[in-house]
């Protein structure tokens, strides 16, 4: 009977693959996002608009087009 799920077994190779592909889809995602709305304002793209907590906030025009792309991958994924 090969071929058939195995929930009984502890697999930690699965579930590391499961967590790594999970990341990269959303960070991807959240990237695609990022450079379409910075592409719509003509701003310039930036890894900081992801990584660094200073530019997250709605204080300044950079930190709303992040949260903005925020809310819009997870509206993507939800």
């Amino acid at each position: 009977m090969a071929g058939q799920f195995r929930s009984y077994v502890w697999d930690p190779l699965l579930i590391l693959s499961q967590i790594v592909l999970m990341q990269t889809v959303y960070y991807g995602s959240l990237g695609l996002w990022l450079a379409l709305v910075d592409g719509l304002v003509r701003s310039t793209p930036s890894l900081d608009q992801m990584f660094d907590a200073e530019i997250l906030g709605f204080s300044t025009p950079p930190g709303r087009l992040s949260m903005m792309s925020f809310i819009l991958n997870a509206l993507t994924w939800s």
